[in-house]
Parts: C-alpha cells; structure tokens; sequence
C-alpha cells in the first residue's frame, strides 16, 4: 500500500510522517491538522521521521514496559504484542507497525505508543528537556504550571480550561536549547482526567475518551481542527502543592526563587540525561528561562473556584 507524505508538528518538531491510508486518521486525531503554516517559526531543531505502517497481527495488546531502562535502550522499543515502534534517538527516526485492530484504540496508538516515543526522543536529546507540566493562558499571562504526580495537575489546568483560560499544554512541556526564545512547547490535544470531572464538564460531550487504569481515569481528545497550538512563552511559573493540612484551609501561594525552581524540576529535565555537561548546560538554560519570572507555589485546596481564582488574581498584579 503507497504511503502518504504528511508533515506534522509534535512539541514543537517537524514531523516528516509516510503513512498508511489505513492509519492516517490516527496520524490526523493524534497531530492535529498537517502543517502548512504557522503564525511564528518552528526552533531550530530536528525533524523527526516517522514511518507507519499498518500490520495484521490479532494479538492482544499489552502496555509495554515504561522505564528508564527503556528509555536508554538503543534502538528504543515499544512492544504492546499487537503494534510496535523502533525509535532510534540519534537520528531522531520511528518506525511504527500499527495492528490494524488497534486503529481504534487510543490507549495503544496514543498513550502507549506516540505520546511516549516522543517523550523519550525528548530525554535522550542533549538539545532539549521536558518538565512535568502545563500551561494555561490567562488574560493575557501565560502560566508554567509544575507539580508532581498526584498533585493534581492535570485536573487543576482543565478546571482553569473551563473557567475561561486557555491550555497550551497538559502534561509535558519542552524546551528546545537551540530556541532563542524562552518559549515551551506543549501537547493539549488530549487530557487525562477523572470520571468525575469528566461527567461534570458538559463541553466533552462526544470528546473521544478512553479509560485508563482501570477508568480511574480517561484519557479525553480535546484538540480541534485549527492545528498546531501557539508554544507558551510564561509570564510566570507556579509550583502547585498540596497537603492536608492547606486543603482544610483556604489556599495560599508564596514566592520561590529561580534556584528553587530548578531543583523542584531537576528530577524532570534530568531523565535520562547522564552527561554532566548536557546536564549542567539544561539547567542553566532553564534558570536563564525562568531567572526573569515571578515563580509561586500554589497551595490546592478542593475548592478549585477559590485556587484558580487566586492564581488568576495574581496575575493580574504581574
């Protein structure tokens, strides 16, 4: 079968696509709309080439293995028995084989396989780094948002959605090195969130999910038609925190010092990156990042009115 050539954006790559006519919906709902122009220019960073094909195979997927030891492996291989992808960091190249019985399966083609190869291309490369985070745009400030697993994150951002900001990014946010501007590139096209909030928010209705661990979450397609989102160039970064302590009384936010910040993010920009000097030059681009910014910590409550209304009344005194 003839493959179609395709050029995408992912976090702020090119993404040089050959894909099967069986799988161009996935490459479509996964990218967004092909690039054809931009309101700006894209860094000066590689293009990744990804091939996919499409197999036959009638094997039961599984969730592959997600570790540090596959993020170091070379070639990187992702194996759920049905589909497969073959990454090769260095030359930024995927080969992907997707079960065409798992062409309706965003849990396999989305969350198993193409949000983590470019997550790993990402942590192998001495040029860029991600950060557990988000961002959101809020009348006229833009927000890093950074916490770790469990925080709740992923559920404050969407709130923060649905009170009128717009997402930029969801989970992971990148910086190119090679960028000139302090710019971050996220993925918002799919969210992560909670039965709970998915019932309590009326405009998913329709949105493509799919459950997660068990439906204690799902995994939500919220991109639309437009293309590739805008990177996130912050006004500020915050911290979220929470404790049981701070939820029993109302939020609160205090400042933290950019030396602060990076360390609060060293275990994210330090995955699988093990040279010294690459190392030492991620941290000083993202000190150099952020030196400039107001940086907060936001304590959670469950009150999430009363959390993003603070957060978006410090903006406003930015």
């Amino acid at each position: 079968m003839i493959a179609e050539r395709v050029l995408y954006e992912c976090y702020g790559f090119a993404v040089d696509c050959e894909v099967e006519p069986e799988a161009r919906a996935v490459a479509d709902r996964f990218f967004g709309a092909p690039l054809v122009e931009r309101s700006g220019p894209l860094p000066p960073s590689p293009a990744a080439r990804l091939r996919i094909a499409v197999n036959d195979s009638t094997a039961v997927a599984v969730e592959p293995p997600h570790t540090l030891e596959v993020i170091a492996s070379n070639p990187i291989t992702i194996d759920t028995g049905s589909s497969r992808a073959v990454v090769e960091p260095d030359a930024w190249s995927i080969s992907l084989s997707l079960a065409r019985k798992d062409l309706d399966d965003p849990i396999v083609w989305g969350r198993w396989i193409l949000e983590r190869l470019f997550l790993y291309l990402i942590c192998r490369s001495p040029r860029h780094y991600p950060l557990h985070a988000g961002a959101i745009a809020v009348e006229g400030q833009v927000a890093l948002i950074s916490a770790e697993t469990g925080v709740g994150k992923s559920t404050f951002t969407w709130w923060a959605h649905r009170k009128g900001a717009r997402l930029l990014g969801e989970d992971i946010m990148v910086r190119h090195l090679d960028d000139p501007s302090a710019r971050f590139w996220g993925y918002p096209r799919a969210v992560y969130l909670s039965p709970e909030l998915v019932a309590a928010s009326p405009e998913l209705d329709g949105a493509a999910s799919a459950a997660v661990d068990g439906g204690r979450k799902y995994r939500v397609e919220v991109g639309g038609p437009d293309g590739p989102p805008p990177p996130a160039s912050p006004t500020c970064l915050v911290f979220l925190a929470r404790d049981e302590a701070a939820a029993a009384a109302a939020p609160g936010i205090r400042r933290l010092t950019p030396d602060e910040a990076v360390e609060r993010s060293r275990e994210d920009f330090a995955t699988a990156k093990h040279d010294e000097t690459v190392l030492a030059s991620v941290a000083a681009d993202l000190l150099a990042s952020v030196a400039g910014l107001p940086i907060f910590e936001l304590a959670l409550t469950s009150d999430l009115d009363a959390s993003y209304e603070l957060l978006r009344s410090t903006l406003q005194t930015i």
